[in-house]
């Protein structure tokens, strides 16, 4: 017997899904809203004009979660909050990029990808061009080294 007839002789398990009741998926929105809040606030503590997009539903409008200004310097963000790992489509990417092509008369312009970790913090990283990314904790770089990319 190969080892490909074992491989079709075995069965297959059934993939793990969960269901989420309107609860559950009501905190979970939360989350990432009161994630892209403090992020807003951090920004503007930081000395940068930052403002939340609130778009309720995906959209194919390259808008990202957040953007902030201070001088000659845009930021793009994708805001994610999760408890270990998070992961960023292309499409979520690429359309940071796209924003950032729309205002091209910032010179400093960076796509950035941020991930709150429940209880341990932030962390970022800068997107240099689109494609899938993915951080876990102890990954990318703090918001301090962000904001030295920034001057």
């Amino acid at each position: 017997m190969s080892l490909r007839d074992l491989v079709a002789s075995k069965p297959k398990r059934p993939r793990f899904t969960r269901t989420l009741d309107r609860k559950q998926v009501r905190r979970m929105k939360k989350r990432g809203y009161d994630a892209e809040r403090e992020l807003v606030h951090k920004l503007r503590d930081n000395g940068f004009k930052a403002l939340r997009v609130p778009v309720s539903a995906p959209s194919n409008e390259p808008l990202p979660d957040v953007f902030a200004i201070r001088a000659n310097t845009i930021l793009a963000f994708e805001v994610k909050s999760q408890v270990r790992y998070v992961y960023y489509k292309r499409n979520q990417v690429l359309k940071l990029h796209e924003f950032l092509d729309i205002h091209c008369i910032y010179p400093n312009r960076l796509a950035v990808l941020a991930a709150k970790f429940k209880y341990k913090g932030w962390v970022f990283k800068i997107a240099e061009k689109p494609g899938d990314y993915s951080l876990r904790l102890g990954q990318g770089i703090s918001f301090r080294d962000l904001l030295k990319h920034t001057e």
